[in-house]
């Protein structure tokens, strides 16, 4: 898999020569692929050189749009929202129509992730939420690593919220190839890259770099390793050649013993590493971004993702809903299924309303699926807007296990009453999906017991929203007495 960098004007041609380039190693048995986030599939493409099998699979993870944002708040951590949705991609793949491909894009393969620029830490970030789910990496190669985060290039160090590429603690291996020509109102355009901890640094040359190839070394460290992937004598990424002077200078060994040599297609022998790191879960939460921090839109545009309007109150973000955008809907994400049973992947968010409340309004939350004509209602995703008061209530609701397991959007949405206007706001913060026990589990502590009774008898009757109101009809009744009792235990 390979991710390019920041974009704002379209990413060039290298990272499908490179594509091409690593099939053709491989002897042309397999595909080359590209993901397009209007659609989130992955499309086979054209004149890739291989046969079409799934033997050898070569994905490129265009996220184009949303790497060319430049805003410190708006757009503050795209690149971990990339790195989500690569994940999701990855986890549960969709093909475009006239595409095929293989159901499983990880099991029993060995996975190498490769990143130029601010895709290295686009691939890391996909690494990550694998290595939490024990996934293993065979390899994360990362070209010229440019995190945009306040610490490269003064006096352009924007602070973008970019992370340093990490080897976790599910990568066999990681090599990294970076330069460096300091900061200034000169160099600091030519980005720098910089070293990583715990993988195969290699420091290549300014000076030679400079001799040929792209106007800047940023892009040449791409270019150098095309051409440890390509050693034909007629070698191009699709921008620039590589020329007899290149192959003597830039490879002086031989390009055939560096690089691209060290992936599992090239075969050589991998110099010893520290192992890498283990990750945090709160660091990589299944729903990216559901606090809407800093007024960012990371985690809710680019990839499916879109609606709702922003607003904040004493520096606290949150979604607001109403007549003119009644849908918020998140970015593709991996839904994944309980491992036991008795959990359940569990929906959670603050909710309240704004104003008076229209008469019939309802917020609902849904699941679409690749393929799904509509999106499907979650069951007892249903909460009267009347019902909720003026200040943020939490609520959790179980998704069904028939949608997990799958890539898929979130929506939750106001629908009107009987008329069909909407004439109510709703506000919605701190989303939420965890692995978690029963809804009739109400303290939490993994077992539905007589605690758990005692608090849905003590809620009995009309509630509004509450964690006793299990079908989230507003009332707590003898529907949420029987669902308790069937969870018992």
């Amino acid at each position: 898999m390979i991710a390019h960098g920041y974009s704002p004007d379209g990413k060039g041609a290298w990272v499908e020569s490179l594509a091409t380039a690593a099939l053709a190693r491989a002897g042309g048995e397999g595909a080359v692929y590209r993901y397009t986030g209007a659609t989130g599939t992955w499309a086979r493409v054209a004149g890739d050189g291989g046969n079409g099998s799934g033997q050898n699979v070569v994905l490129i993870f265009n996220w184009e749009v949303d790497s060319g944002s430049v805003a410190e708040g708006p757009n503050w951590r795209y690149v971990q929202a990339a790195g989500d949705v690569l994940h999701a991609v990855l986890r549960a793949p969709s093909y475009a129509a006239g595409s095929t491909g293989p159901a499983d894009l990880l099991s029993g393969r060995r996975v190498h992730l490769i990143g130029h620029s601010r895709g290295a830490s686009v691939a890391s970030e996909a690494i990550r939420r694998l290595a939490l789910a024990r996934i293993p990496v065979d390899q994360m190669t990362t070209l010229d690593p440019h995190p945009v985060n306040g610490t490269l290039d003064s006096p352009y160090n924007y602070d973008w919220g970019d992370p340093v590429p990490e080897r976790w603690a599910n990568v066999a291996w990681a090599d990294n190839y970076w330069r460096a020509d300091g900061g200034g109102l000169i160099n600091g355009l030519d980005f720098d890259g910089m070293p990583l901890a715990n993988v195969l640094n290699v420091q290549l040359s300014e000076s030679t770099l400079n001799c040929c190839g792209y106007s800047i070394s940023h892009s040449d460290v791409h270019l150098w390793y095309h051409g440890t992937a390509d050693l034909g004598a007629a070698a191009s990424d699709g921008d620039e050649p590589i020329t007899s002077q290149m192959r003597s200078s830039w490879w002086p060994q031989g390009a055939a013993l560096v690089g691209f040599a060290r992936s599992a297609i090239g075969g050589s022998e991998r110099p010893a590493i520290p192992p890498g790191i283990e990750p945090s879960a709160a660091s990589a939460p299944l729903l990216m971004n559901g606090g809407f921090e800093s007024g960012s839109r990371a985690g809710w545009a680019e990839h499916g993702g879109s609606g709702a309007t922003l607003g904040s109150a004493s520096g606290n973000w949150f979604a607001r809903l109403s007549a003119a955008r009644p849908r918020l809907v998140h970015n593709r994400a991996y839904l994944p299924s309980p491992p036991t049973p008795g959990r359940a992947l569990t929906l959670s968010f603050m909710v309240r309303r704004s104003g008076t409340a229209g008469s019939g309004d309802v917020l609902r939350a849904s699941i679409e699926r690749p393929g799904d004509a509509a999106p499907i209602a979650i069951a007892a995703a249903s909460w009267p807007v009347a019902a909720m008061g003026t200040a943020f209530v939490p609520v959790t609701v179980q998704v069904p296990p028939e949608l997990t397991g799958v890539t898929a959007l979130l929506h939750l949405h106001v629908e009107g009453g009987a008329d069909g206007g909407i004439a109510s706001t709703v506000e919605i913060d701190d989303l939420a999906l965890a692995i978690a026990a029963p809804a009739a589990d109400l303290d939490g502590n993994g077992r539905v017991d007589g605690q758990d009774l005692g608090t849905l008898l003590s809620s009995w009757g009309a509630c509004g929203i509450c964690a006793a109101d299990l079908d989230r009809n507003g009332i707590v009744d003898g529907a949420d007495l029987a669902r308790l009792l069937a969870d018992w235990g």
